[in-house]
């Protein structure tokens, strides 16, 4: 599917091919394929005509620069969950002449979109036709040695289904966690509200073992668990659980139990049933990062191979909090495992694009919108949301199918974005954000998107070659080619340098922005935060620097120095305080001593919060 016919016509003349053979760059990489989805919709990611690489870039285009040699996370998958009400209405709705359809256009890389990961409910969530879990008992009852515990539930829809996807796409990777355990493991005797009793952290953590054994008895490997759905969140109306980090968080109240110890549990119940399936830290928003560093605090924990890293929803805060706790603790992965779309989202072409670009930037495995598959109300569900979206829509009276936008979002990504890939570098541009990956063949994926209401051309840089394109405003592409790099990148210092485009950083977080453009800035800067670019050419010389900065908070000041963090100063300039996060404006400062080629720090220096920058250009 990736690979371009490296066939050229005859009629290329002698010239053309001396060039080809004496590069070889562009010779396996003559051709671009594009596939395209439009903010109008008209457009869904559907096939463009194919594009070529030229030997010559543009000055004064918008400029995504792409460097397959500087390697990020390793990409894991994309995909949404097969909740009650998906795996219901897949399997008992959908006529089953077009079920193997229906399941290959989800999770098939060559005739659907390649959905490579999953996250599945253990018993029910808001997107569910009834309340249900693995070991449910009358009022007042118990069952510590778990000897009611059965997936009889799951065996009618979620598991028939799982096996078909697993045949289809024997990469796919599967996540499972609780919305709430059985009511009474809780203080509610309810799986609606409550905390988990301290008497129940071993039948808890066991719980999780039954279940792991009784898919794995299915043929079902279950890769990852999370301890618990939003465990700083309390539903009043659908099961759920509040779990705070440690009992000390009373976000939700006052609970006796919490994940610290849950963890420290479950990693002995898995080594004791010698299970390999990993734990995934957290399954909440972005906007509290301390919660998995605080499960972290303990060495435990943090040293056990068998925590795979945190997982991440997209309801609050932004997906720079990844970057934050990545470089606290490297090694461990970040999962988006969370956010639907929905009717609430005015945009979701936009939404999408911009969320899962940034996800992707800041170190994301995976990213996983949520139900699967809903019907021509959005459901069925027991409570919680009633305005979520699918990825695909069955009616319940005909089992008709039709495929929403996040299908097409996201196959922009999952389609080509295989598991195994190596996310590399690629530059952001003025009104453009991007996503570059290095698939486990060698063939290259890059995931542009106009973030401007204006269509407008951009050009992207590859090995010392470009091609060009022009998209409509607020719509995406993915571009895919093969070929070896064989050169480095330089970046005009005169050009206009999106902060967000730093080959590395610290202490600092992106966010989208209001700015004109779009796209993002560097935030949450604290002092010594810096922001790391590679291959600036600053030319004969420069003399003075522009920076687009806004703050609500104290400001500060930039030092840009040369080559390193310490490095030759160039000049300093000042962050003003503007009155708002998003309040804009230019500040100047003078440059000496830049010529040639190097490596630019932007070092910040000032009390937190000092403020955000979006871009900046030499003069």
């Amino acid at each position: 599917m990736l690979r371009s016919n490296k066939r050229f016509p005859f009629t290329v003349s002698a010239l053309i091919v001396m060039a080809m053979i004496a590069c070889p760059s562009l010779s396996s990489a003559q051709q671009v394929k594009v596939w395209m989805t439009t903010d109008d919709q008209q457009t869904k990611l559907q096939p463009r005509r194919p594009i070529s690489f030229s030997f010559r870039t543009q000055h004064g285009t918008p400029t995504v620069f792409v460097d397959e040699r500087e390697n990020y996370q390793t990409i894991e998958g994309f995909g949404a969950s097969f909740t009650d009400s998906a795996a219901y209405l897949l399997n008992e709705k959908v006529r089953p002449s077009q079920r193997d359809r229906v399941m290959r256009s989800l999770f098939d890389h060559w005739s659907g979109i390649g959905v490579s990961f999953v996250r599945n409910p253990m018993g029910a969530a808001d997107i569910t036709r009834y309340d249900y879990s693995y070991d449910d008992l009358p009022a007042g009852q118990t069952d510590a040695t778990l000897a009611h515990f059965s997936i009889a539930h799951d065996l009618v829809d979620i598991v028939p289904l799982v096996k078909l996807a697993k045949r289809i796409n024997p990469q796919l990777k599967i996540m499972a966690n609780p919305w709430s355990p059985p009511g009474w493991m809780k203080t509610s005797d309810s799986m609606i509200g409550g905390f988990l009793l301290s008497s129940d952290y071993g039948p808890f953590s066991n719980y999780f073992v039954k279940y792991i054994q009784a898919y794995e008895a299915q043929g079902i490997h279950i890769d990852y668990i999370s301890m618990q759905n939003e465990p700083l969140y309390m539903p009043g109306d659908y099961p759920g659980m509040c779990m705070p980090a440690n009992v000390s968080d009373t976000t939700c109240g006052t609970s006796p139990t919490d994940e610290t110890t849950a963890i420290q549990y479950e990693l002995a119940a898995l080594a004791n049933a010698k299970l390999n399936t990993k734990i995934l830290i957290y399954d909440h928003n972005w906007d509290r990062p301390d919660y998995p560093e605080t499960v972290l605090s303990n060495s435990q924990i943090a040293g056990s191979r068998q925590i795979a890293g945190i997982a991440w929803h997209g309801y609050g805060g932004t997906p720079g909090a990844m970057s934050a706790v990545q470089q606290a603790f490297p090694a461990l992965g970040e999962y988006e495992t969370e956010h639907s779309g929905g009717t609430w989202i005015s945009d979701q072409v936009r939404s999408d694009f911009e969320e899962i670009t940034q996800v992707m930037r800041n170190w994301g495995k995976s990213y996983v919108k949520w139900s699967l598959a809903l019907d021509e109300n959005r459901g069925p569900h027991t409570g919680g949301c009633g305005t979520c979206t699918p990825l695909v829509t069955v009616n319940q009276t005909t089992g008709a199918i039709t495929y929403d936008i996040d299908y097409f979002t996201l196959g922009q990504y999952s389609k080509f974005v295989l598991p195994g890939a190596r996310r590399v570098y690629s530059s952001n541009a003025p009104g453009f954000v991007s996503a570059a990956f290095r698939n486990p063949d060698g063939s290259k994926v890059l995931v542009v998107y106009n973030d401007t209401s204006q269509a407008q051309p951009f050009q992207a840089v590859w090995g010392g070659h470009a091609f060009n394109y022009s998209l409509p405003g607020f719509s995406g592409a993915t571009f895919t080619w093969d070929g070896f790099q064989r050169h480095e990148y330089l970046v005009p210092a005169t050009s206009q340098i999106q902060a967000s485009s730093y080959n590395d950083e610290s202490g600092i977080e992106t966010e989208t922005t209001s700015d004109t453009g779009g796209g993002y800035d560097v935030g949450y800067i604290n002092n010594g935060s810096w922001i790391h670019f590679k291959n600036i050419n600053f030319g004969s010389g420069v003399s003075s620097v522009n920076v687009r900065t806004a703050s609500a908070g104290n400001g500060g000041t930039i030092e840009l120095h040369q080559d390193s963090v310490s490095g030759t100063l160039l000049g300093t300039a000042t962050l003003p305080v503007t009155g708002g996060w998003q309040n804009w404006t230019t500040v100047s400062a003078a440059i000496t001593g830049a010529n040639g080629v190097h490596d630019l720090y932007l070092v910040f220096k000032g009390t937190p919060p000092i403020g955000n920058i979006n871009w900046f250009q030499f003069q």
